[in-house]
């Protein structure tokens, strides 16, 4: 049994901050027997209404009636808002999740000054680590000073960073930690929280066909993945770890260019990036191999209008999504943002995957008249035919149309009266009637200045003239201000 307990402590005054408690709880170290518990502390003197408006008012009671029913004023408010949070589904699914992951979590409200309050809080828990919200700075040296065990911080983009340093072991399984080793051994720890599906180590292999058909039982139709413009196949390698083969047109790339990719793609290592985890060159075939990511497609998910895709959802895979293509960005490597591309685990990580060759990917549009490739064409910038093309704001251009397609759910024709997606949008967009853009499926829990920003930001990513647009790296910037004000 695990005997690590995690006390978060937040401020009743800002939003909970679900995505890094979903990261606390991918934490290696929090296994069978973990703690993790969430409090929340209402600090009176923030508050307008309730206990803080009580206060005020009240100076004329008797001290010792005024001292009852601040008591009671403050326990109602902690029963008020223990009853929201029990019918929060945000909190509701990190329950779920805790309890897949078999680690106890529960969530705490108490009412005072919030340092003396969580410290106090943190001594009855005997917690082993504390994590403080990202708003609480000016309290890091009162915890420090107070209390003796690891102190952490969320931070801008979701990420914990140990204030004082614990234990390396566990201080390693955090995610997005500061140092290089951390960074490189946190994500290979990840594993799906539904079906245990763990990140394989990386490493560039020269794998043989006949290895490649073994693992793909002979490149068999029940092993063909959907939604892919080139055949991609699901694999078991040596009977362990799964992987994803794609196909790739002989025709298309010349035997040096293939090894020249191939020796980049191999030092590709990101979080929401998809392991490259070897290749194939055996006459006419040319294979790519991944690492298998368990949940499918964003596309899947657009086409199907699943309900999966809450309004918090989309807005972590665009974050994810944007992440990893600005790390690929770093890596000059180019033109695969598209929704087929990126793939989600149950816990809807987003990771980009195909990526690389991207040349071809352009190329291979003019070859085909099928309805995939159609539909690729509507992610390509319009300068894409011309000589000379700055892929990466060609690649922002696609990024917009994804972000658009997160926020208004994919249309079909009937849905745009007949229009293209982009013909339909761009009037919407320009007269700035944003309400009508979202997707009536997450209209009742959108976060509007979330939704404000996030359609301007798609709009700049799909100005017309690529010298406007924004690169990667503003992009990523401005989203993580817009989802962490």
């Amino acid at each position: 049994m695990n005997d690590q307990k995690v006390l978060i402590v937040q401020d009743d005054f800002w939003k909970i901050c679900i995505v890094s408690i979903k990261q606390v709880l991918r934490g290696s170290w929090l296994q069978t027997g973990g703690k993790i518990k969430l409090l929340v502390v209402i600090q009176a003197f923030k508050s307008s209404t309730g206990c803080g408006a009580l206060l005020s008012c009240d100076r004329y009671l008797h001290s010792s009636a005024k001292s009852n029913k601040k008591k009671e004023d403050r326990e109602e408010e902690i029963q008020e808002k223990m009853v929201e949070y029990s019918k929060d589904a945000a909190i509701s699914e990190i329950s779920k999740l805790a309890e897949m992951q078999q680690v106890e979590f529960e969530i705490a409200v108490e009412a005072g000054k919030l340092n003396v309050v969580a410290v106090e809080y943190a001594k009855r828990f005997e917690a082993t680590h504390v994590i403080l919200h990202r708003h609480l700075r000016k309290h890091h040296k009162y915890f420090i000073d107070n209390l003796s065990c690891g102190i952490l911080r969320m931070k801008h983009d979701y990420s914990i960073e140990a204030i004082r340093e614990v234990n390396a072991d566990e201080q390693r399984s955090l995610f997005n930690c500061e140092t290089l080793e951390q960074r490189e051994n946190a994500f290979e720890n990840y594993t799906c929280t539904l079906c245990k599906n763990r990140r394989p180590l990386i490493g560039q292999k020269d794998l043989t066909y006949a290895v490649l058909q073994l693992a793909t039982n002979g490149f068999a139709s029940q092993n063909l993945l959907p939604d892919e413009r080139q055949k991609t196949y699901r694999g078991q390698l040596n009977g362990l770890h799964k992987i994803m083969v794609r196909e790739l047109p002989s025709e298309t790339i010349k035997e040096k260019e293939f090894k020249i990719e191939i020796h980049i793609l191999g030092k590709v290592k990101h979080e929401n990036v998809a392991i490259f985890l070897g290749s194939c060159s055996e006459g006419p075939h040319r294979l790519l191999v991944y690492e298998y990511v368990c949940n499918g497609s964003l596309n899947k998910y657009l086409s199907e209008k699943s309900s999966k895709l809450t309004w918090e959802t989309r807005i972590n895979i665009a974050y994810g999504a944007a992440k990893g293509l600005e790390y690929l960005h770093r890596e000059r490597i180019y033109g695969s943002m598209r929704p087929s591309n990126i793939l989600v685990t149950h816990d809807y990580q987003p990771l980009l995957s195909y990526y690389g060759l991207a040349k071809n990917q352009y190329e291979a549009l003019g070859q085909s008249s099928n309805t995939m490739a159609l539909r690729t064409f509507e992610y390509l910038a319009p300068e894409y035919a011309q000589s000379g093309i700055d892929m990466s704001k060609a690649d922002v251009y696609s990024f917009g149309i994804v972000l658009l397609e997160l926020i208004t759910g994919r249309k079909t024709l009937e849905d745009t009266k007949g229009q293209s997606f982009l013909r339909w949008a761009r009037p919407i967009l320009s007269e700035k009637k944003y309400m009508e853009l979202i997707d009536p499926a997450v209209q009742d829990s959108v976060d509007l200045y979330q939704l404000f920003w996030m359609v301007r930001l798609a709009e700049q990513c799909l100005d017309c003239d690529p010298k406007l647009r924004m690169s990667m790296h503003e992009v990523l910037t401005a989203m993580a201000c817009i989802i962490n004000p």
